[in-house]
């Protein structure tokens, strides 16, 4: 396959990159004719190579723009801030800007993604972004001095002579996403596929990157040699193609969060008390100032969230890019270590969305965080703060509990003991009504679930299976008294906080909840992930293992009590357990961006 030279060494395949030439063809013939954006991208999804697909999902995340909360604050006026993205325009980091309030110009040198990329700008941020194709190696089509912000991605080949043309049309900040070529470990660029090298191989990349690779010292003296006055070093961990943790790396914070669960590992404990974490990081997030680097937006945020909790604001620890393409800014006190850890002022949770589903998503759950205080005291969950837009960017508030999520003590019998009792114990208290499982209630439960599965399943046989399933459910269950519950609708250990004894302090992100739905479900789920984690399965296996009653004995004794609370007969949590992973896939349908090709196949064999 031919190569293409990007700025400095880095080099891509020809074509739309992660595409191939022609594969985005019939999208934009389809948008042509007046395809809605949703449609036109899920039949490209289904038509591509899974891996194709996959890295086109990956690169397309709005979660790439987590580093948004670390820009400076916009300067007063009526004028949006102006930012420019080198790099590929199919990149989630310019929804995440055009919807942040940047005035966005994108420089991409291959025709057929920029297309896409202004279609898919108009459908998700407005459509006010600037497309030019350029080659980003020349010299900027602009001048001096215009962008308020400058983001370079996929920079491993910068060198001092790029930088200094960057800096030339920056009037703020520039911020570069590189690759370090001391890497312990790399991103294929598909979604948690890491590749640790061996000794051997990493030594190789170290003394000569196949694609430009400096390591932080290098990129700093470029940097400099450009004349940049202030420059602030931070690791994408664990890569800038999928990371999850923004990371400090000139202070200690944000700060990586290491729990009980990572403690476990002696090599990265061991290499985090060496300091080691600088030097092998797969990449870094450098943010250059051409001044002073100034106000945070972040500083105005927690401003805003301290003056509606009527506290002192506190200071942001850990920022997480979150798979649903949320920035999750959580904080601690100012000035911790003179301080009573339990006070809980100046501890938030915020969150801020990168994409238009997830604001919905983040409206829905500071609601329901609302709703459930006033109508459901006895349920723990984290004390809603705010809700507002500030400076063009829409984010919410919440008190920040303690403990850490019942994934760190997988493993624990002595903890999922307690877990699972508080779980069964508690959403048995969330029923808001009992009835009688008629034909339209039939509908609105299932019927109508099972047939958004079946249309997005991108496969004849499982659409056909999942037709079948709903056959053989509805004479089984119509006619069945049951109760009604608010339910969380994606309950996974991640989404609950619990203390060192398994004790529940809340549960998490909402988000996808539903306000009138069937029982026991959330417990399921819950125990189908637990049992996945435990066995190192995929989602099919778990399920499998759940029909069979192979969940272990707490998940067990907690499906059994959490059905008679609940006055479930047998045959209905059956029934219950066959559609499981048709439910999953309406939860996930209802509240994804996109569909995901054969997604219920590929996780669940159907």
């Amino acid at each position: 396959m031919r190569a293409v030279p990007e700025c400095g060494t880095m080099a891509e395949a020809a074509g739309p990159w992660p595409l191939e030439r022609g594969d985005v063809r019939p999208m934009l013939a389809a948008l042509a004719r007046g395809s809605d954006w949703r449609a036109a991208l899920e039949a490209l999804l289904l038509d591509l190579p899974l891996e194709r697909a996959e890295r086109l999902m990956q690169l397309s995340r709005e979660g790439r723009g987590a580093f948004l909360p670390l820009l400076r604050e916009p300067p007063d006026g009526n004028e949006a801030p102006r930012a420019l993205l080198v790099g590929n325009a199919l990149s989630g980091t310019l929804v995440a800007l055009a919807r942040a309030g940047y005035r966005v110009v994108a420089l991409d040198p291959e025709p057929e993604r920029l297309l896409l990329a202004r279609a898919r700008d108009g459908a998700l941020a407005g459509g006010e972004t600037l497309f030019l194709r350029a080659d980003p190696c020349a010299a900027l089509p602009f001048r001096d001095r215009v962008f308020d912000l400058v983001v370079a991605e996929r920079g491993a080949g910068l060198d001092a002579a790029r930088s200094t043309e960057l800096r030339r049309v920056a009037r703020g900040e520039l911020l570069i996403a590189c690759d370090n070529r001391l890497a312990y470990k790399r991103s294929s660029g598909v979604r948690a596929d890491f590749r640790v090298p061996g000794p051997r191989e990493w030594l190789g990349q170290a003394l000569k990157p196949k694609r430009g690779e400096r390591t932080l010292a290098a990129y700093r003296r470029d940097l400099g040699r450009s004349l940049w006055p202030a420059v602030e070093a931070f690791a994408l961990y664990p890569h800038a193609e999928d990371f999850s943790h923004v990371v400090a790396l000139d202070g200690p914070r944000p700060r990586l969060s290491i729990g009980p669960k990572e403690r476990q590992n002696p090599l990265k404990v061991a290499a985090d008390r060496l300091g080691l974490f600088p030097w092998l990081t797969p990449s870094f997030l450098l943010r250059a100032s051409s001044g002073r680097p100034g106000r945070r937006r972040v500083d105005t945020w927690l401003e805003a969230v301290a003056e509606a909790a009527g506290e002192p604001a506190g200071e942001l620890e850990i920022l997480v890019s979150t798979r649903g393409n949320t920035a999750l800014l959580l904080t601690a006190s100012r000035g911790d270590a003179g301080r009573d850890l339990d006070d809980p002022r100046g501890r938030f949770a915020l969150h801020v969305p990168l994409s238009p589903q997830q604001e919905e998503q983040a409206r829905r759950h500071i609601a329901r965080l609302r709703e459930l205080a006033r109508r459901f005291p006895h349920l723990p969950v984290p004390k809603a703060l705010f809700e507002g837009t500030l400076r063009g960017q829409y984010l919410t508030a919440e008190r920040r509990l303690p403990g850490f999520t019942a994934p760190q003590f997988s493993g624990d019998a002595r903890v999922a003991a307690r877990l699972y009792a508080d779980v069964d114990e508690q959403l048995a208290g969330l029923v808001v009504e009992r009835c009688v499982l008629d034909e339209a209630e039939f509908e609105a439960l299932f019927a109508a679930k099972f047939e958004r599965v079946a249309r997005l399943a991108g496969r004849a046989e499982t659409a056909a299976r999942i037709r079948g399933l709903l056959a053989e459910l509805r004479p089984r269950l119509l006619g069945a008294e049951i109760p009604l519950v608010v339910q969380h609708a994606d309950l996974r250990g991640k989404h609950i906080q619990v203390d060192s004894d398994g004790r529940v302090l809340g549960y998490l992100d909402w988000g996808s909840s539903e306000g009138r739905d069937l029982p026991w479900f959330d417990l399921a789920n819950l125990v189908l992930h637990d049992t996945k984690q435990e066995h190192g399965s995929s989602a099919g296996v778990a399920w499998q293992r759940l029909v069979a009653g192979d969940v272990g004995a707490h998940g067990t004794h907690a499906l059994r009590s959490h059905a008679e609370r609940l006055a479930l007969p047998a045959e209905w949590t059956e029934a219950l357990l066959l559609a499981h992973p048709v439910l999953v896939a309406a939860m996930a349908e209802k509240n994804w961006d996109y569909s995901r090709p054969r997604w219920l196949h590929r996780n669940f064999g159907l």
